[in-house]
């Protein structure tokens, strides 16, 4: 007896397609596109829900203020307490800090053109608001030169404001500070400091190399002398003349010999064993400038160079509210708003940059909520600067980076810094009248070195045209107009070339084969695997590998591993099927991801017609006949009555303990016989 299994039927190979087939399913046709202006009220719905989650947050958080402010209070008295060795050290580290900003902050109040104290002061409230906000303990904010480069361009005589006088200009800088400040807290609460992301290394690079040679550039009048006026902050551009071997020459001479003197301290004096650690090298390097000066030069030589109370002097007034007064035109108004923007967006990333620093130097993981915070609290300094006279600032690298590595973890150091800093102003404001003008130079030429990326020329040597091209751009955008539309520029310039580059990668597997669409064989069907992601810079090379003349009648475009990313990529996709449809051929579309069918839906012109494209059943015609003998197989094994091997057949079923059975019994019977008949023979 045997059995047979079932061929196969082969379906009838039809003629050619029916673009017009019932039997398609129906999986994308309860999609509906939403009115066209819906989007208002959806929107509205959006921002009253940010909106009513923001005040949530900020009720609980000042629900919650007084109790935390009392257990923080408490749990910090406790700690330090017990760890009194951690106090000392946070509190030596802040005073260490504290003394390398102050010429720093004096040369970069130069650098803005604004008096000294503003610089002082703007230190002062930068360090102690950060330290007790800020999103990274230890980190240290100041007068940078980031903002002090941009703000000259407020300050100066020939500047944007060149037609207000010095009192006018100073107070629309610190409206602008003001309103900076406000822009900022607005960037913690949108949580935008995850948008610094978006800058490339090649963006910073040129962002560093900028605002090195900007503060190269505005150390240029330390070379310059000013006869017209008492002080030389008052000389204009014009009255102010360079100084000269063939004029001034025993001048020219001993600033370059302060400077020379400046750098050298700086660079060697770290070296010393000991000493050098525990006294920075900018303030013994002033400290060795001032003695020369009023020593060597004026007492031995009778010649002296610029000092600090012949350009602009400070007096050590404690910080006063001033409400800054400023016109109201048009011009200066629109002025303001630019600049203030410009401010906020430099300051909150070098500020987010800057923490991301620290937090590779402490192995910290990285929160963006971190970041948020350091915006918060440097857009609520910079408001606080605003309102007391001071030139505003963000976080210092520099400084930062000192601090962590002098082990300070905790607030106390940066806050303290601040302190020491407007003790500092108060007290030592008659020494700082006494500082040269070439010391401070020679500090800042020490920072342009150390700000400058030397790395930049092996990239430029060996790295790719792109990204020399985008430190260069960066580089000279900045130097040129400001660090803001510099940023801005290399964020452009890298967007597009990452587009091209995506562009390019665009492939796609082609076999010409005999399907099943819809239950019904078609021959010579051109599928299409496409592979990479589909959007306006690659749509071009995507529509060129299609060649509707010689295509065949039915052509199937597979997404699985494709991404239709914008409308250029939709317009592109009903191009074809539009030009595929009057060449009498048509086009099915498989296996769209799901996060594009929307955007698909939404934007695609003919919407009946990407639903029936889309709504083909298509297998292979090898698979589609393994299924069917596979699922004959199957109802085979549950129908059939019929055995398939001769041991299923009832004659050759054996009950196999049955059978076992049977032996024992007869072994039993033939032993009994055995015995009986052995007894009979004795007997």
């Amino acid at each position: 007896m045997s059995c047979c299994k079932q061929k196969k039927e082969t379906p009838d190979p039809t003629p050619g397609p029916s673009f017009d087939d019932p039997s398609i399913h129906e999986d994308y046709k309860n999609y509906e596109r939403d009115p066209f202006l819906a989007f208002i009220p959806q929107l509205g719905r959006w921002g009253f829900g940010i909106l009513s989650n923001e005040l949530s947050i900020y009720g609980k958080g000042a629900a919650s203020a007084p109790s935390f402010t009392s257990k923080f209070l408490k749990g910090t008295y406790s700690f330090y307490r017990a760890n009194p060795n951690i106090l000392f050290r946070e509190i030596l580290s802040g005073f260490t800090v504290a003394i390398m900003q102050v010429p720093e902050s004096i040369a970069f109040s130069f650098v803005a053109g604004v008096p000294p104290l503003s610089g002082l002061q703007a230190t002062w409230w930068m360090a102690f608001i950060t330290g007790i906000f800020g999103g990274k303990p230890g980190m240290i904010s100041g007068a940078a030169g980031a903002l002090a480069v941009v703000v000259t361009r407020l300050t100066a005589s020939d500047g944007v404001l060149s037609y207000l006088s010095v009192d006018e200009r100073l107070n629309v800088l610190y409206m602008t500070m003001f309103v900076c400040g406000i822009f900022q807290i607005g960037f913690a609460m949108f949580r935008l400091a995850k948008l610094v992301r978006l800058i490339p290394e090649t963006g910073m690079i040129g962002f560093m190399n900028g605002l090195a040679i900007i503060i190269f550039m505005a150390q240029l009048p330390a070379f310059q002398y000013c006869s017209a006026e008492p002080l030389f902050v008052d000389c204009t551009v014009e009255q102010r003349q360079w100084l000269t071997f063939s004029g001034q020459p025993l001048e020219l001479s001993l600033v370059l010999v302060h400077v020379a003197c400046c750098m050298a301290i700086m660079k060697f004096w770290p070296m010393v064993p000991k000493v050098g650690r525990w006294i920075p090298a900018s303030l013994m390097a002033l400290l060795i400038g001032t003695l020369i000066e009023w020593t060597l030069f004026r007492q031995a030589i009778g010649q002296g160079t610029r000092v600090v109370e012949q350009t602009a002097p400070i007096a050590g007034d404690p910080p006063r509210f001033d409400w800054p007064s400023i016109p109201t035109d048009s011009q200066t108004l629109s002025t303001m708003l630019s600049f203030a923007i410009q401010l906020a967006a430099i300051g909150a990333v070098e500020s987010v940059l800057t923490l991301q620093a620290c937090n590779e130097i402490t192995d910290t993981v990285p929160k963006i909520s971190d970041s948020n915070q350091e915006c918060f609290a440097q857009g609520l300094a910079n408001l606080v600067c605003g309102l007391f006279r001071a030139m505003g600032g963000d976080a210092m690298i520099g400084q930062s980076t000192i601090n962590i590595m002098n082990g300070a973890r905790h607030r106390v150091s940066s806050t303290m810094s601040g302190v020491f800093m407007l003790l500092f102003t108060l007290v030592l404001s008659p020494f700082i009248n006494l500082l040269p003008i070439a010391t401070l130079t020679g500090v800042l030429f020490m920072v342009v070195l150390s700000t400058f990326q030397w790395k930049t020329f092996i990239i430029l040597r060996y790295g790719r045209l792109s990204d020399s091209a985008a430190i260069v751009l960066v580089t000279v955008v900045a130097v040129f107009t400001n660090l803001a539309i510099a940023i801005a520029a290399g964020i452009i310039l890298s967007a597009l070339v990452h587009a091209w580059d995506s562009g390019a990668h665009v492939e796609t597997d082609v076999v010409v084969k005999d399907m099943v669409v819809n239950g019904k064989r078609v021959n010579d069907v051109k599928y299409v695997h496409v592979r990479g992601s589909i959007f306006f810079s690659s749509t071009r090379k995507f529509v060129n590998m299609f060649n509707i003349a010689e295509d065949p009648t039915t052509v199937i475009l597979d997404f699985k591993d494709a991404l239709i990313i914008d409308h250029s990529a939709v317009a592109a996709i009903q191009g074809l099927s539009h030009r595929y449809a009057l060449a009498g051929k048509r086009i099915i579309i498989l296996n769209i991801q799901q996060k594009c069918v929307g955007r698909m839906q939404r934007t695609h012109g003919d919407k009946d017609k990407l639903h029936t494209q889309m709504s083909h059943q298509v297998a292979d015609l090898e698979s589609q006949g393994r299924e069917g003998e596979e699922r004959e197989e199957n109802i085979a094994d549950s129908t059939s009555s019929e055995p398939k091997d001769l041991q299923n057949l009832k004659m050759f079923e054996a009950n196999v303990d049955g059978i076992d059975t049977e032996l024992n019994k007869l072994i039993d019977n033939n032993g009994a016989d055995v015995q009986e008949v052995d007894s009979q023979h004795r007997a």
